[in-house]
């Protein structure tokens, strides 16, 4: 064969070619570097392959081989079998050393410099995002706390956080545009109401002391009398409005809290149901507590506030309610609380006008009173916020001709 791809040598113990086995060929060097055939063959030693030695028929390359040590002693040999690879394979395979090194380099090149890159993109990233972040949280921080509203988990990037809170926002936002137009609503409301309840009793003031001024020599006694009476009504009847305007305002404001004490409630029910004895009788109609309520339970509450709750309901009860008409006022235990309820068997309220009752200044326009003089319309609203500072809550069931029903509940004192 002219060009076998395998080149068997034999060699001595100095590397020097004792034979071949290669037909018709000639070997230009008679000796072979005995270096890689020691390092192939050393024990112990790590050898990175394919490891390249002396090619006896191309001296100026090196070419892939293989050897065997010849003799009993490994340590010295008394010669060497040695196998040279040729042709295309040892130069495949010799090419393939060097490009698996290249490969490697270039690989580790590549991975570090999209290490770098990822590290450079995360870094500007983060810079890009930080300030957008610190809104997100000042966003989200702001949602929860100035808005008001319940807390819950962040879900989804800053992107949708942002979007979140910006929409609450603007949610909130519209709101506090609704509630402002409404309040400047009620605000021109109380003016005109307020105008309208001054100016009434104002006027009539003024119109009953001309009266007497312009007609003093011509009055008599008892019509003079009969004038400065109904002065001092009206006079009355505007320091209550007035009383009433500035005690919802402090109620609204927070300015007055309640002074708790313990007191029984029946006894109050009672001082303040015989201080109304009077005026019932005048009006005809009979004011009376349930046998029920002359119970010894006691409450824990502000004395005076409730008070002015009681005087306020039954005000109210004694205006819509018409001669030979009854108030009933009743006490019933109810497991730790005690339920009070104010009825009447008056005109009644219509079911569309119940939502408005503790509304300041409203009074339904076919609610006919049957005690002369305008009402304040500011009693029911001060019932509802002096029972809100006791943690109660009033309601109101009504039928029209058949009388309404006003009831809170207390808590008994332990």
């Amino acid at each position: 064969m002219a060009n076998p791809a395998l080149e068997v040598y034999l060699l001595d113990a100095q590397g020097r070619i004792l034979a071949h086995a290669i037909e018709g060929a000639t070997v230009p060097t008679r000796r072979v570097d005995l270096g890689p055939v020691r390092q192939l063959l050393g024990a112990g030693q790590d050898v990175a392959l394919p490891l390249l030695g002396g090619d006896p028929r191309d001296p100026e390359h090196r070419n892939v081989f293989s050897a065997a040590s010849i003799g009993p002693d490994a340590a010295a040999p008394m010669g060497y079998l040695y196998v040279v690879l040729r042709g295309q394979a040892a130069r495949g395979l010799a090419q393939g050393s060097d490009r698996s090194s290249v490969m490697r380099e270039t690989t580790l090149a590549m991975l570090l410099a999209v290490a770098l890159a990822a590290a450079a993109l995360i870094l500007a990233m983060l810079g890009l995002t930080r300030p957008l972040r610190r809104l997100t949280t000042q966003a989200h921080a702001f949602r929860h706390e100035a808005l008001t509203m319940p807390k819950a988990e962040p879900q989804g990037d800053e992107i949708a956080l942002l979007g979140s809170a910006l929409k609450a926002l603007q949610t909130r936002v519209a709101e506090q545009f609704d509630q402002l137009e409404q309040n400047d609503r009620l605000r021109r409301e109380l003016v005109s109401n307020l105008s309208h309840d001054l100016h009434t009793p104002l006027a009539s003031i003024q119109g009953y002391v001309e009266r007497c001024i312009i007609r003093n020599e011509q009055l008599t006694p008892a019509e003079r009398e009969h004038n400065l009476r109904v002065v001092l009504r009206h006079c009355a009847s505007l320091g209550k409005r007035i009383a009433d305007l500035f005690e919802l305002s402090k109620l609204d404001a927070g300015r007055m809290q309640p002074r708790l004490e313990v007191f029984c409630l029946s006894e109050l029910l009672h001082d303040v149901t015989q201080a109304y004895q009077l005026q019932a009788e005048q009006r005809k109609v009979m004011l009376q507590l349930t046998p029920a309520s002359l119970s010894g339970d006691c409450v824990r509450a502000d004395i005076a506030l409730l008070e002015r709750v009681l005087q306020n309901l039954i005000d109210n009860a004694l205006r819509y309610t018409p001669a030979g008409g009854a108030i009933h006022i009743d006490i019933q235990p109810r497991g730790d609380e005690l339920r009070v309820s104010v009825c009447d068997t008056g005109v009644g309220i219509a079911p569309e006008h119940l939502t408005h009752v503790f509304d300041r200044y409203w009074r339904a326009q076919d609610a006919q009173s049957t005690q002369p003089g305008p009402s304040s319309g500011l009693g029911l609203a001060i019932v509802k916020r002096i029972l809100e500072l006791h943690g109660s809550v009033i309601g109101v069931t009504s039928d029209l001709a058949g009388g309404t029903r006003f009831a809170f509940s207390l808590a008994r004192a332990g």
